[in-house]
């Protein structure tokens, strides 16, 4: 069972070949620190609510549930250029699909008590990413005359007696599931958020919690400068169940985290960033929202109606 090992929960967005083309505005470093709202007493992950970004944000079954239908439609269309259309299937027929918001169990690194106690700094086994291909061992990557009525480079000419439509199949399938004037920029969300977090770790507030932090640990008899380091311990051997030493640290770890509110402030920080993201990019986050909201209800009827 592995550790996990990370800065900030960096969403995989999948199926690139697909998606390739959706892009953002990106985050801007500069600009006042935000201010604080309530900060949440959190004991534990069930204590957590949602940032104010996941209200944009598909959630797995919702991302699922896209995909699903941009794959009936994107199929539909390459068919009618001579092409069988199966790059999106060993991850979707395989239930693979990543959850674009992020895991609260584990995106402040360890915080369940219960968690430290049993696998110390160990994550919970995940599946094994699927490969390239459909499973068979076939290779279903789109040819680059696939790619090109797929992405439409060659929109608007004739390609087995069919006129490529603008934007290609990716483009005609975005027009039913985005609806009228909608288009894919929401899937860059999940990066922008990791930008976000950045900033958030680099905060002063959040520091200044670390310290607290990490003063505790020293009393415990551990020496930290923040829940990363502890996190990514070289001493934790991966390749082995945690031991004894391993779980005690991550038992203080986490009691530390409780006794100062740690994950708290980490999350008010990161809330008050989100939130002053989404009202500089009103306009764009309006959009943005009647997007989402055009995708679940397009994505649910052409699912459910076997598009």
């Amino acid at each position: 069972m592995s550790r996990i090992r990370f800065r900030s929960a960096t969403p995989v967005v999948i199926l690139a070949v697909v998606l390739a083309g959706c892009s953002g505005e990106g985050t801007e470093g500069d600009g006042p620190v935000p201010d604080l709202g309530a900060i949440p007493r959190v004991r534990s992950s069930a204590d957590i609510s949602d940032l104010p970004m996941d209200g944009y944000i598909l959630g797995k079954e919702q991302y699922g549930t896209y995909l699903k239908a941009q794959r009936s439609l994107i199929r539909r269309c390459m068919s009618r250029f001579g092409f069988d259309f199966r790059a999106m299937d060993a991850v979707l027929d395989a239930g693979e699909v990543p959850d674009l918001r992020p895991d609260m169990t584990r995106y402040y690194f360890l915080i369940d008590a219960d968690a430290a106690a049993t696998s110390g700094y160990r994550a919970p086994e995940r599946h094994r990413p699927v490969e390239e291909g459909d499973g068979t061992g076939e290779d279903t990557t789109p040819t680059a005359a696939e790619r090109a009525v797929l992405v439409g480079s060659n929109a608007g000419k004739q390609v087995d007696g069919e006129q490529v439509p603008e934007g290609g199949c990716r483009g005609e399938a975005n027009r039913e599931t985005l609806g009228e004037g909608g288009t894919d920029s929401f899937l860059q969300l999940p990066n922008d958020r990791v930008a976000l977090r950045a900033r958030t770790d680099a905060d002063e507030r959040v520091k200044k919690v670390f310290g607290e932090w990490s003063a505790c640990m020293e009393k415990a008899g551990y020496d930290y400068d923040d829940p990363m380091q502890a996190n990514d311990d070289d001493k934790w051997d991966a390749s082995k169940p945690a031991g004894q030493a391993e779980i005690q640290v991550a038992k203080a770890d986490v009691a530390c985290k409780q006794k100062v509110n740690v994950v708290g402030v980490w999350w008010a920080v990161q809330a008050a960033y989100e939130k002053q993201y989404i009202e500089k990019n009103a306009e764009r986050m309006a959009e943005v929202k009647r997007t989402v909201d055009a995708v679940l209800r397009n994505s649910g009827r052409l699912v459910g109606g076997g598009a």
